[in-house]
């Protein structure tokens, strides 16, 4: 964790835009709501709304969410050991359906996110590998002159 001195000095040399920017993207992965998010961060709705139609914004905000999303999956991932410890304890007890069911939904959880995560990388690969090509194709040397 920073110490307040060194948090105060980031906050003097940061402009305003980046630290709001901040703040807007924090207040959205903690708020159920658009409604709820602006409240926290002290703009009007109308204000956070035109972030989030900004592309910048966007990218920044979905970069934060994917973040968090797999700061979860890491720790869903590090209960799949303890859910088949669980299951392994209790293949043969009487009284255990309910922690039983409960490994189930751990390693089913674990498994879905894990094929999430997959999906994203591969998505992630061939976007770049779209913008690659776009940029290329924009270049004014690769232009076909008729």
């Amino acid at each position: 964790m920073l110490s307040k001195a060194i948090l105060s000095e980031v906050v003097r040399n940061c402009p305003m835009k980046i630290l709001n920017k901040e703040k807007v993207v924090a207040a959205l992965l903690e708020s159920a709501t658009i409604t709820a998010a602006a409240a926290k961060c002290d703009l009007n709705e109308r204000t956070l709304r035109r972030y989030l139609d900004d592309a910048e914004f966007q990218k920044e905000y979905r970069s934060a969410r994917r973040a968090v999303f797999e700061q979860n999956i890491v720790r869903l991932q590090s209960l799949h050991a303890g859910a088949v410890d669980a299951l392994e304890r209790n293949l043969n007890c009487e009284n255990a359906s309910v922690e039983v069911r409960a490994a189930q939904i751990v390693i089913e959880a674990s498994r879905k996110d894990f094929e999430t995560l997959d999906v994203l990388t591969r998505l992630e690969t061939l976007e770049n590998e779209y913008t690659k090509q776009n940029e290329a194709i924009a270049k004014p040397n690769n232009r076909r002159r008729f």
